[in-house]
């Protein structure tokens, strides 16, 4: 993944990887299909209310994380453009 592309699926995988918990559990608590779920991590972008989901079970802020991927991107492209 080069430095102007955030996985937003590896984001959440990492998270989960760190708590101890797996895919098909996070699947059941935002009332996702296991199958479907496991696709759309596989998938750089998600439904933005999915996320938000997916961070309050998670206790962990995965849109916060992304806003600072964008402000690093502005900062990279307001730089070059000076």
């Amino acid at each position: 993944m080069g430095a102007d592309e955030y996985h937003i699926g590896e984001a959440v995988k990492r998270v989960l990887k760190e708590q101890e918990r797996s895919e098909a559990w996070l699947a059941r608590k935002v009332h996702c299909d296991p199958g479907n779920f496991n696709r759309m991590l596989k998938k750089r972008s998600i439904d933005i209310d999915l996320l938000r989901r997916i961070s309050i079970v998670l206790k962990y802020n995965l849109i916060a994380e992304y806003a600072i991927f964008v402000e690093q991107q502005l900062t990279v492209v307001s730089e070059s453009s000076q």
